[in-house]
């Protein structure tokens, strides 16, 4: 579980949010809302680690892995597509190389005694624990399975990642995501480049393969096929429904009536105790009631339709 506690944003003293908290559990599919300008993209940087909260924290398991695909990629490599794609395995290849070398150094070490000799023994039982516990694939047909899934055709996989649009290097930063397979995948707009089938495909994944998500996206439909938990920003403040969008929206719809008929009680009320004010304000006999429903004006707390 990956938890958010009371994280605050404030830029030039103005507060972007204030103290939301809230849990990420295993098969969330949160869909994050809210007006532009909300806080979106940038609350999902914080939960990927690339921003700081002025206040608050993210925390989550030590060996937790959390993927962040961005809206825009700054990134420029040489590399081909396939090779580019299969650095999605790079920690476990790099896991295999350390257990060879660790191995052969073991086979010419006669200190066995010594420290730096059990550090070996422990780095590479916790190295091969790790190693082990990860379920055998063929990493080349994973690769190749999910880059066709993103639109790529055969012959684009020798074909250096240069030649290619933004749009077409975000699907192959998507396919390094997925590959992954991280406990919290972040989406701010995935769907902004790829086509029908494309997205059908990555809806399917993600339902099927993923563990939690959260999604930043425009694409109702992509959105609402997916999910099964909306949290929506607005106003400073989070509010939370166990739903997908659909039933979301009518929620949200009964929130603001209700809120509405708060606001309009309270506009009343706060009348009526202004009027009282300034009929009787320089009224002896009634200067404690006058003095009370003042303190009572400055202690209300208004009530906002979010």
């Amino acid at each position: 579980m990956i938890s958010v506690d009371n994280v605050s944003v404030e830029f030039s003293g103005a507060a972007l949010f204030s103290n939301i908290t809230f849990n990420i559990n295993e098969n969330d599919r949160i869909a994050l809302m809210g007006k532009n300008g909300a806080g979106k993209s940038t609350l999902l940087k914080i939960l990927a680690g690339v921003n700081k909260p002025t206040r608050g924290k993210v925390s989550a398991p030590k060996d937790a892995v959390i993927a962040y695909l961005p809206q825009h990629l700054l990134t420029e490599d040489k590399l081909t597509v396939f090779e580019e794609t299969s650095k999605a395995f790079s920690k476990v290849n790099n896991m295999k190389t350390r257990i060879d070398e660790i191995n052969h150094e073991l086979e010419t070490r006669t200190d066995y005694e010594s420290d730096d000799y059990a550090k070996l023994i422990e780095e590479l039982s916790e190295l091969s624990e790790k190693y082990y516990s990860i379920e055998d694939s063929n990493y080349d047909a994973e690769v190749e399975k999910t880059l066709m899934g993103l639109g790529f055709l055969r012959s684009d996989f020798t074909r250096p990642t240069s030649e290619f649009s933004g749009g077409w290097r975000m699907r192959i930063e998507l396919a390094k995501i997925l590959l992954q397979k991280p406990d919290l995948i972040l989406l701010d707009e995935p769907t902004n480049h790829l086509d029908i089938e494309s997205v059908q495909w990555l809806e399917e994944f993600l339902k099927n393969n993923a563990k939690a998500v959260i999604v930043i996206s425009h694409d109702k439909t992509f959105v609402d096929n997916l999910t099964n938990r909306t949290i929506e920003i607005t106003m400073g403040r989070i509010y939370d429904y166990k739903t997908n969008y659909s039933h979301y929206l009518q929620l949200r719809k009964e929130r603001r009536e209700q809120q509405q008929k708060q606001f309009d009680d309270q506009a009343k009320q706060i009348a009526e105790i202004r009027e009282f004010i300034e009929r009787f304000k320089g009224t002896y006999s009634k200067t404690l009631q006058v003095q009370s429903r003042v303190k009572m004006l400055e202690k209300m707390e208004i009530v906002e339709v979010a």
